[in-house]
């Protein structure tokens, strides 16, 4: 028998969302934290390739060249600034509006409740999967700059989605 989504979802996450022995806004807060903590390793990971990249190619600073040479500083540069557009999708699901407590069982019903665990499992997949491209990258070069931003930006439709879902619900 195929497992369902929200199976899926609460095996990955190792609880039971989005039923009525859950609550649902700590289903909905353990889903962020975990999207959160994806997008946490990504960046960290981030930081690790750069770190190992100036320990390995940024030359010491000497009198006659004391800036490293432009094609040595980029993928620096971009790393940095992925590490900062995966911070601002990070802050973004945190930002994400919280769901009424009052009788939204009652007024969602369980086909709006599916609905939310297709957003959320989107979110846990696409950051989860972000962090493990990331994970199997060995050197700052040869991160996939177009996949990142392309995952990134499909992170950013799916909480924009999600936030409009939940308004229209609330």
């Amino acid at each position: 028998m195929a497992d369902t989504i929200a199976d899926r979802l609460r095996s990955l996450l190792a609880s039971d969302v989005y039923t009525t022995r859950g609550r649902l806004r700590a289903d909905d807060l353990l889903v962020r934290e975990r999207v959160a903590r994806s997008l946490s390793a990504a960046t960290g990971r981030l930081r690790d390739l750069a770190s190992q990249w100036r320990a390995d190619r940024v030359p010491p600073s000497t009198r006659d060249n004391p800036f490293p040479s432009d094609e040595v500083m980029a993928p620096l540069r971009q790393a940095e600034r992925l590490g900062k557009d995966i911070d601002t999708v990070s802050s973004s699901v945190r930002g994400l509006p919280l769901l009424p407590e009052d009788k939204v069982w009652d007024r969602v019903g369980r086909a709006g409740l599916d609905d939310l665990l297709l957003f959320d499992w989107a979110l846990v997949s696409e950051a989860d999967e972000l962090a493990a491209v990331l994970a199997d990258t060995v050197d700052l070069a040869a991160v996939d700059q177009a996949d990142v931003r392309q995952r990134l930006r499909k992170l950013t439709e799916i909480i924009a989605d999600r936030r409009r879902y939940a308004e229209v619900i609330a």
